[in-house]
């Protein structure tokens, strides 16, 4: 299809015309079958979906190296009324977390797609249709190697992979034409001409042509030149406007255009199979073609977090998959080979890898529930990263009428991250003697919300009462080792749940082993899990458990959940907390009190290395520094407009600290030009944590606080302090001087 513009305004529809074929590659590596699977659970989404998860223990499928890996599994039957859509924030340049945008759209289950301009725009790479209008040009880049494979959706909503190839001119006076390589894109290649719309938002359009100086930006509005610039800027642009880019030989072709001009575009897009598409969005490697699994690089084959989508033959069935990873005792990730795998294993036909790292995320309601909810475990410390796009569905608003009971456990069954693997809490799993509260949540027959009638009770049955037994509340009491199974019921409709009773309790373990409260009014956590003779766990309902403590000193509370809450109430002091469950107790040591602790005086700076960021500069020793000597960072942050920054990191790689440290602080003497602070460490596990505490504003010597975050695995190690400057419009050159880097320690 052939689409002339004179204006930013779109048709109500996108006809794709022309097909192109995928390369064969490769078989990839054979799945390895020596990995063992720890845990499954399966849920329903929506009529159509249901979201599975599933941990492995084993041998990574490239490398071999053992570790775990927690993946989730949505299965979607494209046929059963389910609609795709694609989520953005509303404009191009612009990022949002994907629950957020999941949530406002009222999709039921979503996740991540399309890489993109992480240091910059926040705009995807690849190609964007949206409720069949085109946001953005499917151009091929050198930044982030992004190829044109894309995942789409025709208006029937079946799905496929495969390329979108863009091919447009801009037509000017005197049957001039001039190629038009892109639109609304955070990147061109030299020489090229794109064009941005009011969807792009209001980031600077100098971002594709910041390695150039040649540079042209013309607004065109109602297909007349209203504007022309030398350099391109940031802002708005009309719904009646676009704005031309262009660099090298694309500036020369329009360096001749005036104001009152005549200035038209056009463009065609073509898709396999004359798709009439619904939705697209990019992603990168194509990891299966004709049912077979593809080779990809050694450097693809680093365990990662991923995500990834694919289809049946047919298009009817789509799975997608998230695999959590840079957690290592939780889930260290998946190359793309052994991904690859998973897919061909769950069915797919085709299937193409989208943006992973810190990006991966998977978000779905459970039965029951209007919203989605966060489901997998983002790699970045902070959580949720913000992303451009996601891939989201949606299913037909429901009756609101009881159709049956998701059954599930009060206690919710998330895990902690820690030093050796930590399974899912087993909350289906109860000692003798002791309680497990179930709940059963009411759901139509889209599993989306309903409301019990007034009048309506819920009845408890237990199938083998020597089991346990469950009361009017819900409350099951095991009796003896075994399995049964709970139904609730109201009529007709009806929920169950497998409990397992394991065998008597022997011992109980804290999560942390050990608390340290550096100061009076200071609140931490712990959770309490229970083990019988053969290692099985499960977690203590609140009920069943009573705590000892010095009531002087500290305050303990224990929360719906099962998790305890210890405040500290006097300083310099040690104690213990009793936890006692039917016949086992447990002793948890509690210190308050904090020593501030010299990690480095800076008296010596060879074991650190200069770090920067889009920025040149160096490292030395300064005598000027708070107390005797310190270390000084020289830069130069007119080397770009984007974010830059400047710092050191130990020249050993990791500076371990002893302890338990709560927090770190750095004096820092600086210009107050508003830079953001941050300081990083590695955790017991190997996860990173980003410390942020916030800008420095004024001039001067001033110590800054890095709070470590709760519940961190300790022992940590750090691995650099940074300033950063996120002003585009600033640049300059200068210098920063730190002194006295020290940690409190319980």
């Amino acid at each position: 299809m052939s689409h002339r513009l004179s204006t930013c305004r779109r048709a109500a529809s996108l006809v794709l015309t022309g097909g192109l074929a995928l390369a064969v590659l490769a078989p990839a590596h054979a799945y390895d079958e020596n990995t063992v699977e720890t845990f499954r659970d399966t849920r329903p989404v929506g009529p159509g979906i249901e979201l599975t998860t599933v941990d492995r223990f084993g041998p990574d499928g490239y490398t071999g190296d053992v570790g775990w890996r927690r993946t989730h599994e949505l299965s979607v039957d494209l046929t059963a009324g389910v609609e795709v859509g694609r989520l953005f924030p509303g404009q191009v340049a612009a990022t949002r977390p994907l629950l957020d945008m999941a949530q406002d759209a009222r999709a039921v289950a979503a996740v991540n797609a399309d890489y993109f301009d992480i240091a910059g725009s926040g705009a995807p790479w690849g190609v964007g249709i949206q409720d069949g209008e085109l946001v953005q040009s499917p151009l091929p880049n050198t930044r982030a190697r992004t190829t044109q494979n894309a995942v789409m959706f025709g208006a029937d909503d079946i799905g496929a992979i495969g390329e979108i190839v863009f091919d447009g001119r801009v037509e000017l006076p005197g049957e001039v034409t001039v190629p038009l390589a892109a639109m609304n894109k955070a990147e061109l290649l030299p020489d090229q001409v794109g064009m941005f719309t009011s969807v792009w938002g209001t980031y600077c359009r100098c971002r594709p042509v910041e390695d150039t100086s040649q540079t042209i930006e013309v607004v065109v509005r109602d297909g007349v030149v209203v504007e022309v610039a030398p350099v391109p800027r940031a802002g708005a642009i009309g719904d009646d406007e676009f704005v031309l880019v262009g660099r090298e030989a694309g500036a020369d072709a329009l360096s001749g255009l005036q104001v009152g001009d005549p200035v038209a575009v056009d463009y065609q897009l073509r898709a396999p199979d004359d798709m009439q598409v619904k939705a697209a969005m990019s992603g990168r490697q194509v990891l299966v073609v004709d049912g077979e699994a593809q080779q990809l690089p050694p450097e693809n084959n680093t365990r990662e977090p991923r995500t990834a989508v694919g289809f049946s033959a047919d298009g009817t069935q789509m799975w997608l998959v998230t695999v959590d990873g840079r957690q290592p005792g939780f889930s260290d990730g998946i190359g793309l080979d052994e991904l690859a795998e998973v897919m061909v294993e769950l069915g797919a036909h085709s299937a193409l890898n989208l943006d992973g790292g810190g990006s991966t995320t998977l978000v779905a309601r459970d039965p029951g529930q209007g919203d989605a909810a966060l489901v997998n475990r983002p790699s970045d410390a902070a959580g949720q990263r913000r992303v451009p796009t996601g891939l989201a569905l949606f299913v037909p608003e429901g009756s609101g009428d009881v159709d049956g009971f998701w059954v599930r456990t009060v206690l919710e069954r998330e895990r902690a991250a820690g030093e050796t693997f930590t399974p899912p809490l087993r909350t289906d799993r109860v000692f003798p003697g002791l309680t497990r509260r179930l709940a059963a949540d009411p759901h139509d027959e889209t599993y989306g919300p309903a409301d019990l009638p007034g009048s309506a009770r819920l009845h408890w049955r237990s199938a083998d009462p020597r089991t346990g037994l469950v009361n009017r509340e819900g409350v099951f009491t095991a009796r003896s080792t075994g399995e049964t199974t709970v139904t609730a019921r109201v009529g007709r409709a009806a929920g169950e749940i497998d409990v397992t009773v394991l065998g008597e309790l022997d011992r109980l373990e804290t999560t942390p082993a050990r608390i340290g409260l550096t100061e009076p009014g200071r609140t931490t956590t712990f959770d309490l899990t229970g083990y019988d003779a053969q290692e099985h766990a499960a977690p203590i309902e609140p009920a069943d458990v009573t705590v000892e403590y010095n009531e002087q000193a500290l305050d303990v509370d224990i929360d719906d959940q099962g998790q305890f809450h210890v405040t500290a109430l006097l300083d310099d002091v040690e104690e213990s907390i009793t936890i006692t469950a039917g016949q086992v107790s447990a002793e948890l040591p509690v210190s308050v009190g904090v020593r501030e602790v010299v990690i480095d005086s800076f008296d010596d700076t060879s074991n650190w290395d200069f770090w920067s960021l889009r920025a040149s500069g160096s490292l030395s020793s300064t005598p000027d520094g708070y107390v005797g000597p310190g270390l000084r960072l020289d830069f130069d942050f007119t080397e770009s407009t984007l974010i830059r920054g400047v710092g050191a990191w130990p020249a050993a790689d990791r500076f371990p600290v002893a302890g338990e440290p709560s927090a770190f602080k750095l004096w820092v003497n600086s210009e107050g030009w508003g830079h953001r602070t941050r300081l990083e460490v590695f955790d017991r596990t190997g996860r990173l944590h980003t410390i942020e505490p916030g800008f420095i504003t004024e001039p001067g010597w001033q110590q800054v606080t890095y709070e470590v975050p709760d519940g961190i695995a300790y022992p940590v190690s750090l691995r650099r302090f940074f300033f950063n400057e996120l002003d585009p419009e600033a640049s300059y050159v200068g210098s920063i001087v730190v002194d006295e880097l020290t940690a409190l320690i319980p």
